[in-house]
């Protein structure tokens, strides 16, 4: 299984949480950087270890901290690294403060540059679906991207599935409190879902946590965990639910819709 979004550049130690996540099934992961500070980080863990597909992305919540040159430093990270993806990158109104049309204008230009390069797109959004399937609406093409953690409406399903949408879901949504999150799952296409846990955030409830690490992080290999509910949510046996997955995951990075 192939977790389709982490970040596990800020483990103490990732090489063997990837060891003990294959050991688990969990055998391919898009790691995720997010800012200038960690692009090295990520691009090194990939130089190292074949399991993990690279990404370079600009995340909102980082752009107080970018350079001048921040789009060329992210263009040679891609060009450099010719099987990665552009993330994290997106829109967020609920970490305060927030400058939305600066977030904008950074995500313009991040979406630009992966079409441009032919690269698969991974968006983080919070509180601003809205102002989101505005701005992808108004693109004239669009790379296929991920929606990562997807906690939109279901009403705004078959739009951003129309522009190229995956979506996936993260094993923080079997906490009970998010029971309507899980409900919007049931209406995303099968052919359209990924898994993926966000680790080390994004805890998922504790009978979920398998492989627990220290101060409350979560696990890649908590990921096989996920299957079975997720599952449940698609009536649709687990074996065939991942193999479905695995195919999404591979056409998503092959940059096909």
């Amino acid at each position: 299984m192939t977790d389709a979004h982490n970040h596990l550049q800020q483990l103490s130690d990732p090489g063997q949480a990837i060891l003990t996540a294959s050991n688990h099934g969990v055998t391919r992961h898009i790691v995720n950087g997010t800012s200038e500070a960690d692009w090295p980080q990520v691009h090194a863990l990939a130089q190292t270890h074949p399991q993990i597909i690279p990404a370079f992305g600009l995340h909102p919540w980082h752009l107080s901290e970018r350079s001048p040159q921040w789009l060329d430093t992210l263009r040679q990270y891609l060009i450099s690294t010719p099987q990665s993806g552009l993330g994290e990158c997106g829109l967020d109104r609920w970490k305060k403060p927030f400058h939305l049309p600066e977030q904008i204008d950074c995500l313009q230009a991040q979406i630009k540059l992966a079409h441009e390069l032919q690269r698969p797109l991974t968006i983080h959004c919070l509180q601003a679906w809205g102002p989101l399937l505005t701005l992808l609406q108004a693109q004239s093409s669009l790379p296929p991207f991920l929606l990562h953690a997807y906690s939109g409406s279901t009403e705004m399903i078959p739009a951003f599935t129309k522009l190229g949408a995956y979506f996936s879901f993260n094993g923080y949504f079997l906490h009970e409190r998010k029971a309507s999150t899980r409900q919007t799952f049931q209406h995303i296409p099968s052919h359209r879902l990924l898994l993926e846990t966000d680790a080390p955030a994004m805890l998922p409830p504790a009978e979920y946590q398998t492989i627990p690490l220290s101060r409350k992080q979560n696990h890649p290999a908590n990921l096989t965990n996920f299957l079975d509910p997720l599952a449940k949510l698609y009536a649709t046996p687990p074996n065939l639910l991942a193999n479905q997955m695995e195919a999404n995951c591979q056409r998503f990075l092959s940059y096909q819709i």
